[in-house]
Formats: structure tokens, sequence, C-alpha cells
């Protein structure tokens, strides 16, 4: 194992977030919303999926039913927005193009947050680089974000978390360059906060003593992977400032679903795009049933090489689905009905990607259905067909892929509250009279 970490010891990782990010974007376009309390609803006004620092101390909690604690939030002055995937999206994109001019290894991890690669940096700048991010980030595209820095994506990840909870003292920017620093942080951090490690494990990690980060560092990987799995040892070595983890690698329940891939070379023609579509709507799908999710919402986002000499066009979208599902052919559906949109002859693509977000879990004995297209035993042929795919692809890779795809019919889902698309609607632009 350490033969083959070597190559990793002189990278440097940042993570960069943005704080409520929902929120955050509500409230960079209409600045009455700033320092007030904010809460953003999920498909059909049901859920509070965002709420901003101001409602969360007014005990507005995440997840909470909107029908539920309505007239108090009202008493209570809270402002409240439908979900705009349209917008959410947009910034989303602008967010990872603007991490690109830092770094060209950004790896988007999910709607709001991304790793970035600054190897070859002096380790006495990193701090004021993190905060020229931070900067850069909320001048140009006007987002307020974190920023972790770190040896590995574990630290940066730890960084980011301990920028959160010390924002007031350090400005939203931690950098762990030091043995000193980066056990004041892991004594700090309860196990379960660790990056992969889940309630299961964490457990089992109390029994034996270990509660924080720090007492699982001073572990020896040997023992952990003797005693564990191979999975622990790395992360053991990731504490202990040794590289050994991809952000996509690990296993865990996520609040987003990405699958992305650039190409080998840049693709132009339409059917390719939807071949490389269709096979990251079964892979982010099969994620999302590993980990015992289901979707509301399907994004979908096309990039060309800005590192390249010519023509760009970075476009992304995400549209909500009629009812949370497992369903990859469900995803396709919606995902190929926004790369119609998205799609423009002529642009060589380098990248294109589906983000599966607002996931809840997905219970076996009750689902909500759509009132005119399914059935109970429709959903459980469903998710059977979908159990039987994903254990022939676990023995034979790809073995079952798309064939086609089945067209989508439009409907509408109630938006009480949503606000203007503000990036992607001319219609919507606000009208200055005079």
């Amino acid at each position: 194992m350490t033969g083959h970490l070597s190559g990793y010891k002189n990278q440097v990782w940042a993570l960069v977030d943005v704080k409520s990010f929902y929120c955050s974007c509500e409230q960079l376009f209409d600045p009455s919303l700033v320092n007030q309390p904010v809460v953003v609803l999920s498909n059909n006004d049901g859920c509070c999926v965002a709420v901003s620092e101001q409602a969360k101390a007014l005990g507005i909690q995440r997840g909470a039913p909107w029908f539920k604690i309505e007239r108090e939030a009202r008493q209570l002055g809270v402002q409240v927005r439908s979900s705009n995937y349209a917008l959410y999206a947009d910034m989303s994109r602008r967010f990872i193009e603007e991490l690109h001019r830092f770094s060209p290894h950004v790896e988007q991890y999910s709607i709001d947050e991304a790793f970035v690669r600054l190897d070859g940096f002096r380790l006495d700048t990193l701090e004021q680089y993190g905060s020229t991010i931070r900067d850069a980030i909320r001048d140009h595209i006007g987002l307020p974000v974190r920023v972790g820095i770190g040896a590995t994506p574990t630290l940066a990840k730890l960084g980011n978390q301990a920028a959160k909870q010390f924002e007031c003292r350090v400005e939203g920017v931690i950098k762990i360059d030091s043995d000193v620093r980066r056990q004041w942080i892991l004594e700090r951090t309860d196990i379960q906060d660790i990056w992969g490690i889940g309630a299961k494990t964490a457990s089992r990690l109390r029994t034996t003593g270990i509660d924080n980060a720090l007492q699982l560092a001073n572990k020896t990987p040997a023992d952990m992977r003797r005693l564990w799995n191979v999975g622990l040892a790395r992360t053991v070595m990731e504490l202990q400032g040794i590289a050994c983890i991809e952000p996509g690698d690990i296993d865990e329940t996520r609040k987003q679903i990405l699958s992305s891939r650039s190409f080998g070379s840049g693709i132009s023609n339409f059917d390719e795009l939807k071949a490389a579509l269709a096979f990251h709507c079964q892979r982010a799908g099969e994620k999302l049933r590993k980990q015992g999710s289901q979707a509301n919402v399907v994004g979908v986002f096309l990039r060309t090489n800005r590192h390249k000499n010519l023509p760009q066009h970075n476009r992304s979208s995400a549209m909500p689905l009629s009812c949370p599902s497992q369903d990859s052919y469900k995803f396709l559906d919606l995902a190929l009905l926004q790369l119609k949109q998205l799609y423009r002859p002529g642009y060589e693509y380098q990248t294109i990607g589906v983000i599966l977000n607002e996931l809840t879990e997905a219970k076996n004995d009750s689902f909500q259905l759509d009132m005119f297209n399914s059935s109970a035993l429709d959903e459980h042929k469903r998710r059977d067909l979908m159990a039987i795919t994903d254990q022939v692809n676990a023995r034979f890779k790809n073995g079952i892929k798309p064939a086609s795809v089945i067209g989508s019919t439009n409907w509408h889902m109630r938006q009480a509250f949503r606000s203007n698309r503000w990036t992607t609607r001319l219609d919507e632009l606000p009208i200055a009279k005079c």
C-alpha cells in the first residue's frame, strides 16, 4: 500500500462549498431577503429543503413540512420561496466555471460543492489563495462560500467543516498545513462527522474507544485494514495527511448524486451525447438505489472545453419528477428532454453529466405514486426491474443498458412562491421604466 501511495504525497486539495446554496441564490436576486430568515420549499411546496442561518436561529428545521409550520413561521417573519430549479442549476454551473479559473482540476461533488486540486502551490500562500477563491466567487458570481484546504480530500472536507463552525474567526477559509493544526481540528471532530464514515461504522468504532477523528488517525493503517477493512485503513491514511482517496471513491449517503465524465475527445453528435447521458442516468440510478434513496429532481449539465480555443457553450438545467423515484429510465426520460433543450449543433462538447437532487429515503412498503400514470403494482414491478438490473450489472459490467427513450408528457408542478428564473429566461428579467 505504501508504494501505491508514494505519488500522492505532494497533493493539495481544497473543498469549496456555497453556504445555504438555495437560500443564497434567492437572496442574490432579491436584496430584501439578505440577512432575513428564508426557507426554500421542495416539490409542490411540500417541505423545507433549504433554511438560511437566520431561519435556523428561529428553530426552523430542514425537512419540516411547510403546512405544519407555515402559520408560526409567518408570524416570525420567515420569507418563503418555492424551489427554482432552473436558477439553481444555472448558478451551480457558474460556480463550477468560476472555480476552473483557479485550477484545471475541478471535481464537482454536488450541486453546491466541488474539490479543487491546488498542487504546486507553496504552503504559506494557500490560505491567501483560498481567500482569493472566496472573494472571486463572491464578486463575480455573488455567492458566499467556505473553503477548506488540506493535503488530502478528507482533510479538505474537515477543514471546510471547521471553516463553517468557526466562520466568524477565520472568515470562511481554513488551511490545515501543520500537524498542530491538523491534530487540533481532528480532536474536535466527532467520529461520525468524518467523510465516508456512516452511523453504523461510527457506532462500532465507539465500542472500541474511538470517539473522534484524532483517535482514529492515531491508529495504524495496517491494523485497521486487518481488523476492519481497506476503506477504513485508507481513511486513517487520509487523516494522517497521505492522499489515497479520490472524491468519487467515497461511498456515503449523499444529499445529491452526480455521475459525469469528460470525453477522451470532443463530441458534437447529438446521438453520441444521448448515449453518454443514458450511461450516466443508469450509473447515477445505481448509486441512488445502493444507498436506499429516491430522487425528486433530475439535473443535466453540458460543457465544452474552456481550455481550448474553440467556441464555448456551457449550459445546465434541472427538472422535478412528478413523484419521487428510483427508476433510471424515468431519470433518462427527463434528462433527455433537458438535453434536447440544452444542445446546440456546431459545438465540441467535453463533458456531460447528471445530478440527482432532493434525495429522500426509499421505503419498500410505502411510496408516493403518480395519480395518472402509476399503480402500486406497477411501482413494485419497476423497483424489482431496477433491482434485477443492478444485480446483473454487478456481475456482468453493463450487462443491461437502456435501449430506447420513452417520450415524456408535459405536466405542471405547484410553485406558489417561485422567484423569477433570472439567469435563464429573458421574459422574466425585471423591466425598468423611466
